[in-house]
């Protein structure tokens, strides 16, 4: 299938590097990726091999972790990127951030029903974890976005998870909201 156009591998695993390259090298017409990534189960992801054989691609929805390391990964590979759906995602504030200012084609971000977190607070013992993003992040999003996405302080689907959750038990392998409801998404280059 080498000119598919839109690819979604909900939590997946491959089984090397090399088969993961040869695929995505042929996927050369490819615009729009949906990606569960699941870091315990299969690793880092080839953000690189994607990035190099998919140069056509300007809709990313990436679920899953996404740290510091992830983003820079992200505004390396991806500069073309016009559409950002990070929805149901455990993120690192700092890594948001990065995505913002450094992707510069980037028109659209989707931060709904995600959990948010700020390494440099979590160090000075400041409650730095939660399901709604920092003011900081709503403004630079709103200063250099076209639009930005993200859940109002009293969404139910967040209250929900979050109740399930304490900041004992927080840890980005307990959150998997996408586990039912990955096919969705604010962004229609995403809907499944």
């Amino acid at each position: 299938m080498p000119n598919i156009e839109k690819l979604v591998l909900p939590r997946w695993c491959y089984h090397n590097k090399k088969s993961f390259r040869f695929a995505f090298s042929r996927w050369k017409n490819l615009k729009t990726l949906i990606i569960a990534h699941d870091h315990n189960l299969n690793g880092g992801f080839e953000f690189q091999a994607v990035g190099e054989n998919c140069i056509n691609l300007t809709n990313l929805k990436y679920l899953g972790y996404l740290h510091e390391y992830n983003a820079e990964q992200i505004v390396r590979c991806f500069q073309k990127l016009k559409r950002l759906s990070l929805r149901c995602s455990f993120l690192c504030v700092r890594g948001v951030l990065s995505l913002i200012t450094g992707l510069q084609n980037h028109v659209i971000l989707n931060l709904t029903h995600c959990v948010f977190h700020d390494v440099a607070l979590l160090r000075q013992n400041v409650p730095a974890i939660g399901p709604v993003p920092s003011d900081d992040l709503v403004q630079a999003a709103t200063q250099k976005l076209d639009k930005l996405i993200k859940c109002s302080h009293d969404c139910s689907f967040c209250k929900a998870w979050w109740e399930r959750l304490t900041l004992t038990s927080l840890d980005k392998s307990r959150w998997h909201p996408y586990d039912k409801d990955w096919r969705n998404d604010e962004i229609e280059e995403f809907v499944f």
